[in-house]
């Protein structure tokens, strides 16, 4: 989100239990999304971040009127 609220970005964000959250961002955009999230993430008590560029878990969209 932007600071009005609005969408800057799409996302996943996956509950993994109820202090963990997966985040699968979109690979087109990672680094802005990236520089985005480290800008705001002081702002939450108790919060933060980790990176992994080589993970067991991936995405597959599946997009389009015949999807």
């Amino acid at each position: 989100m932007n600071e009005t609220g609005g969408i800057k970005d799409d996302c996943i964000v996956t509950k993994v239990t109820d202090d963990h959250f997966y985040v699968v961002l979109n690979a087109g955009c990672k680094d802005k999304d990236m520089e985005h999230m480290k800008k705001y993430i002081g702002n939450f008590k108790d919060c933060t971040m980790e990176y992994h560029s080589e993970d067991e878990r991936s995405l597959i969209a599946i997009q389009g009127p015949k999807a």
